[in-house]
């Protein structure tokens, strides 16, 4: 039997808006912090200060609203609340699929690999899921009637747009296995232009820059010949998942199959090739075996002044990845988030 159910966000109403316009009061009534049940008029708020404090918030969230907002809506809470009521729902916000086990801290956006699937995240320690929350990105195309990106322009916009719809912040920390990688890289990138900040950027296994496959192999360079290539399996894909879905067997063990060797395809074109800008960011590259250690010495090379790489790679065959490995890739991942600047100042407050 066959059983399909959609993941949704299961964050509360609001409490992602409420975060970001947390952040809004405080920088207009100029105090270091403010939870989520204070009160404007009680930290000092006036008539002044809640024009500013509105016009924030519009712009932030695209709306239209009225100063007397405040008189109905005094705390973040209940003004995040009253944003989220207003603000349409991000399409792509259904990509995004918290982890059980890690709600309630400062989020971590982890991109999927080339097969689109979230469960990768799963693999993450416990120790990595009490301190951060982990969201986890899921492809578009990979569920029933879904029609997969066309290109990573798409692609990344809608992350970070429904990253940012779900948290109510923009992403600062990102990122991504496999092909992931490469979407981690750009999805910071819309971040550190929309906030000015340094993003952190966690990449498992990334494929080099300008990969043709997205995998290490000699020769990886994108040819015409293999750009028709791709092309080519992207239309037999893309026909056989269609055909099948037309005669009723898309759900059965064929057509899931076809369905996600569509998907694949699909993100193979789009990023086949591609090389992320360098930008201000802090990126650690982790090797899950010595396959990976050329690609991630290439990326100290892609790297301008403007972005600072450490590299790991984790001894063994990709053949012999364990358990251990993952242990150690995420003691990696938390010592590097401890010394990034500011790391201890930039947690949710419940």
């Amino acid at each position: 039997m066959n059983v399909q159910q959609r993941v949704r966000p299961v964050a509360s109403s609001g409490d992602g808006p409420a975060h970001a316009i947390a952040g809004i009061f405080a920088a207009e009534l100029q105090v270091p912090s403010v939870s989520l049940d204070d009160n404007f008029f009680d930290l000092g708020g006036d008539s002044l200060m809640a024009e500013t404090l509105v016009l924030a918030v519009q712009k932030r969230f695209g709306v239209k609203l009225q100063t007397s907002v405040l008189l109905e809506a005094q705390t973040p809470r209940e003004f995040g609340r009253l944003i989220a009521s207003l603000v349409p729902v991000h399409p792509a916000r259904e990509l995004i699929v918290p982890v059980a086990g890690s709600i309630g801290h400062e989020p971590i956006a982890m991109i999927h690999g080339i097969n689109g699937s979230a469960l990768f995240a799963n693999r993450f320690s416990r120790q990595l899921k009490e301190k951060y929350a982990i969201m986890a990105v899921r492809g578009m195309g990979t569920e029933p009637g879904e029609t997969p990106y066309s290109n990573m322009a798409e692609i990344c916009s809608s992350y970070f747009e429904a990253l940012t719809s779900v948290t109510g912040r923009h992403p600062e920390i990102i990122g991504g296995i496999c092909v992931g990688g490469l979407l981690a890289i750009e999805v910071g990138r819309l971040s550190h232009e929309a906030t000015g900040k340094r993003p952190a950027i966690v990449l498992i296994d990334p494929p080099s820059p300008g990969s043709a496959w997205l995998k290490p192999m000699p020769d990886d360079r994108l040819t015409e010949s293999r750009r028709s290539q791709i092309a080519r399996k992207v239309v037999y894909w893309r026909l056989l998942r269609d055909t099948l879905g037309a005669v009723g067997l898309g759900q059965t063990r064929l057509g899931r199959h076809l369905r996600k060797k569509a998907y694949k395809s699909a993100l193979l074109q789009a990023a086949a090739g591609f090389v992320p800008s360098s930008y201000p960011c802090d990126i650690l590259i982790l090797a899950s075996s010595e396959w990976g250690a050329t690609t991630v010495q290439q990326y100290k090379g892609w790297a301008s002044d403007k972005a600072s790489v450490k590299t790991v790679v984790m001894p063994g065959t990709h053949s012999k990845f364990r358990k251990a490995n993952m242990d150690a890739i995420d003691a990696e991942i938390l010592a590097f988030l401890a010394e990034r600047p500011g790391a201890t100042k930039v947690q949710h407050q419940q």
